[in-house]
């Protein structure tokens, strides 16, 4: 047994001097399966295994490259992700909004004649239906057809119209036709066209496509010093001169009527929307006939008639 247990002793002793002898000459930390890159930092433990440490910051893998005698070998290189574009400059910014410009306006009732247009066509709208509109005060309000309400630029009517459309489909008709506004925006201030602005190519496109014949009697639909006109080879957007506000006192002013022979139709129709906007306009041109005529005297909101040459 003595003999046993000195032998088992022996062995023990052995093997945990070779053991120390290993640490001391660092053996186990050249014999490490562990391979460190130059862009990673190796920190040895005291039983020698590597433990390696990764820069947070590194996203992808290190280049490696490797030679050999009258050759070289290509360098794998992580592929990378194109980068999005900055800076680039586009027609509208981040909120979706028309760029304001010279070309641009902020639409105002403007905007509301073809929207409510649209709506009659795809049947959102009855178009000689009739429209609850609740005026101020207590119990008091009123119905109106679509067109009246265009015509007399109630905006409480153009506010019940837009619970009537549904937000969503005011969006999808504007950006169908190239007017993208922001998503939040509210459908009565779409309506109102207020909040937002449009090129006013955009607009005449919307009147030319989209408000019909019948509906003629509208214009010229005067609103924030501009008058859009129709004529033989469609709708225009013009300036309107000086300024008219509607009131009591004005509808009893008297004026007198401008002669408006032989000039062309957009300068006649500017200078009657001083004084009435109820104008009719007959063909196009220049203008032929006119009523009433020329330097006769008449009061308020007059209904004037002009006859352009291609109407004779």
């Amino acid at each position: 047994m003595n003999k046993k247990a000195n032998r088992r002793a022996f062995f023990i002793c052995l093997l945990v001097g070779i053991m120390y002898l290993s640490v001391a000459t660092g053996l186990p930390g050249k014999m490490t399966l562990a391979r460190v890159s130059e862009e990673r930092q190796a920190a040895p433990t005291s039983m020698g295994v590597a433990m390696t440490r990764v820069d947070p910051e590194a996203s992808s893998p290190p280049e490696v490259s490797a030679s050999a005698a009258g050759d070289q070998r290509a360098v794998a290189e992580w592929p990378k992700a194109p980068l999005p574009a900055s800076g680039s400059q586009t027609a509208r910014d981040d909120t979706g909004m028309i760029r304001q410009d010279d070309k641009s306006l902020e639409p105002g009732l403007f905007m509301s004649v073809p929207i409510v247009c649209y709506a009659i066509r795809k049947g959102l709208i009855e178009r000689d239906g009739l429209i609850f509109v609740q005026k101020e005060g207590y119990n008091k309000g009123g119905c109106k057809k679509p067109i009246d309400i265009l015509r007399d630029r109630d905006e409480q009517g153009l506010k019940a119209l837009a619970r009537i459309v549904d937000r969503k489909q005011s969006l999808d008709f504007l950006k169908k036709e190239g007017i993208v506004l922001k998503q939040d925006i509210d459908n009565e201030n779409i309506i109102l066209g207020v909040g937002y602005t449009v090129e006013k190519d955009m607009l005449v496109a919307l009147y030319n496509k989209y408000v019909p014949e019948e509906y003629g009697t509208l214009f010229p639909f005067a609103a924030r010093g501009m008058t859009m006109v129709k004529t033989g080879k469609g709708f225009g957007l013009t300036h309107t001169r000086g300024s008219r506000t509607p009131s009591h006192a004005a509808e009893e002013k008297e004026w007198m009527m401008p002669n408006l022979l032989n000039l062309p139709m957009r300068v006649a129709i500017e200078k009657l929307t001083v004084h009435t906007s109820r104008i009719k306009v007959r063909g196009s041109g220049t203008v032929v006939e006119q009523y009433p005529r020329p330097f006769e005297r008449t009061r308020g909101e007059t209904e004037c008639i002009v006859y352009g040459r291609s109407a004779k």
